[in-house]
């Protein structure tokens, strides 16, 4: 029988929010819950059983940064990885990110492997047929496959 994780995406944009619905399609052991406001976010956070809680920094009532720090304070969500993703792609960006706590962070526009290998990594989801030297499954921590860069068509 095939875990379900639970992972929250606290993002504004709709384009945004369609994009990673459409990833999470791929990965069928995971249920996303979607919220478009911190607040809105912080509240399914107390309420929810989470896995992974993923983040864009820039939302309209409580920036990714405050957010965080809320997060920290909730004994529901210890422990649980907290991803930023957000289109703040500077070297900088990403070291102020990690710094202030976050898990990992992820640059838009989504590179959809590169995507996918994250949210599995942080899940400790196994890939099918995986296995260790002894025959048993293994899980693949495939740890931060973010990108800095930014692709400008």
């Amino acid at each position: 029988m095939m875990t379900k994780h639970t992972v929250l995406y606290v993002e504004d944009d709709p384009d945004s929010i369609m994009l990673v619905e459409n990833a999470f399609e791929r990965l069928p052991q995971v249920n996303l819950v979607t919220a478009t406001d911190g607040a809105e976010g912080l509240k399914i956070a107390q309420n929810t059983v989470l896995h992974l809680i993923i983040l864009d920094i820039n939302l309209p009532d409580i920036d990714g940064y405050e957010i965080l720090k809320r997060l920290q304070k909730l004994s529901v969500v210890e422990g649980i990885p907290v991803i930023a993703y957000t289109s703040m792609a500077l070297l900088q960006e990403k070291q102020k990110g990690l710094k202030a706590g976050f898990t990992d962070y992820l640059s838009k526009p989504m590179r959809l492997k590169d995507f996918i290998s994250a949210i599995k990594g942080h899940l400790s989801i196994q890939e099918p047929g995986a296995a260790s030297q002894d025959g048993n499954p293994t899980n693949i921590s495939l740890g931060s496959t973010s990108s800095t860069r930014s692709v400008v068509p």
